[in-house]
């Protein structure tokens, strides 16, 4: 039986990991200098949903609340940024708005729906959802109606654009990660913590959860509308369907259940995987690819239930103890 970690040996592991995470964001950040414009299409996108998938990680994983229709902020951010460029402000500063009006759609919506708890938080998230699509489409005029929106064109060539818009979303993805293990050492991550473990137990304890459940959705809402604000500014044309498509959220959601939910880097890991296995499957079987890639996602659901990362820790524990016990 192998002996309980130290302290010491916890330290070594976490700044081992976070030099490898730091490593891998410099070889990513250098990265398209080697890259075509496909590959640095397909990167691009993983960020995308890195982000977004941290984003939910924030609700889901930490807190233990299932937003089914989290892409909702994902559509705000994107129809925040737009509108904002559209009247004139440049790209940065609408960033900045449709991370903040992302937010405090969440931090207002979220009084009242965070009162609700199991499937009818869940489902209220997914109504959400849909009103958001009839808002954008009945207010018209800035939002552009159901006819979409046309961003301002960048005056930057397309090369130099997509290059700086895949660094933009990197650090996105970096951001978010280093956001969410901030979290997870503070008091408000144990908040967090203790409300998805129980509930009424936390509040029994003295934390005001319903605050601590608002305050993390509106940090899981502007990470999500940092995303969509990017995207945006990407496709340079935004409508409804394709802004608060709710696919976006479902395919966070198996990124999020693949990597590990509630861990750092697990929506990373997954978003990878997910992303790269899609892009493979698509290209080696283009008659049978949804069907392949489907099979290829219970199967990896059935291995590692708990996500990829969970199961690593758990091979790596057991190889220890047999080793050890030699």
């Amino acid at each position: 039986m192998s002996a309980p970690a130290s302290p010491a040996g916890a330290r070594r592991r976490a700044l081992l990991f976070w030099a490898f995470f730091a490593a891998g964001a410099v070889v990513l950040a250098l990265a398209p200098l080697a890259l075509n414009n496909y590959w640095l299409r397909v990167l691009t996108t993983v960020f995308m949903y890195a982000t977004v998938t941290q984003g939910l990680n924030v609700i889901v994983g930490l807190t233990g609340y299932h937003a089914f229709g989290n892409a909702v902020f994902f559509g705000f951010g994107a129809y925040a940024c737009g509108v904002a460029m559209t009247l004139g402000a440049p790209f940065p500063v609408a960033l900045v708005a449709a991370v903040a009006f992302s937010a405090l759609v969440a931090g207002i919506v979220g009084w009242p729906i965070l009162r609700l708890r199991g499937h009818y938080f869940a489902i209220a998230t997914v109504a959400l959802n849909l009103a958001a699509i009839q808002l954008v489409i009945q207010v018209g005029g800035v939002t552009g109606g159901a006819e979409g929106l046309p961003l301002p064109l960048s005056d930057l060539p397309p090369g130099p654009l997509y290059r700086a818009i895949y660094l933009v979303m990197l650090a996105g993805m970096v951001v978010s990660t280093l956001l969410v293990a901030f979290i997870l050492t503070r008091p408000f991550g144990y908040a967090l913590r203790a409300i998805r473990d129980g509930e009424r137990a936390a509040g029994v304890m003295g934390i005001d959860t319903t605050a601590t459940k608002v305050a993390a959705w509106a940090i899981s809402a502007g990470i999500t509308g940092f995303a969509g604000g990017v995207w945006a500014y990407w496709i340079t044309f935004i409508e409804p369907a394709s802004a608060f498509d709710p696919a976006i959220g479902v395919k966070a959601y198996m990124m999020l259940i693949l990597g590990g939910m509630g861990t750092v880097i697990g929506p990373v890991l997954g978003a990878f995987v997910l992303e790269f296995l899609s892009t493979l499957v698509w290209g080696g079987f283009l008659q049978a690819h949804q069907i392949v890639f489907g099979v290829l996602i219970v199967v990896i659901c059935l291995v590692a239930p708990n996500g990829m990362l969970v199961a690593g820790r758990s091979l790596i524990q057991r190889w220890r103890s047999r080793h050890g016990a030699a």
